[in-house]
């Protein structure tokens, strides 16, 4: 079996602005939907 474990690099980190729903796990009810207005989004690559 032959095992490779590669390192990430980062190329690009940004923040995406848009109106999304987002799921939150809370203990009494299980999941609470709620409004976001941003998504951090990462571009990496993988090195092997």
């Amino acid at each position: 079996m032959l095992s490779t474990k590669g390192e990430f690099v980062e190329i690009l980190e940004f923040t995406h602005f848009a109106r999304i729903f987002k799921f939150n796990r809370t203990p009494e009810i299980g999941k609470k939907k709620e409004i976001s207005h941003e998504i951090k989004v990462s571009v990496v690559m993988e090195l092997v």
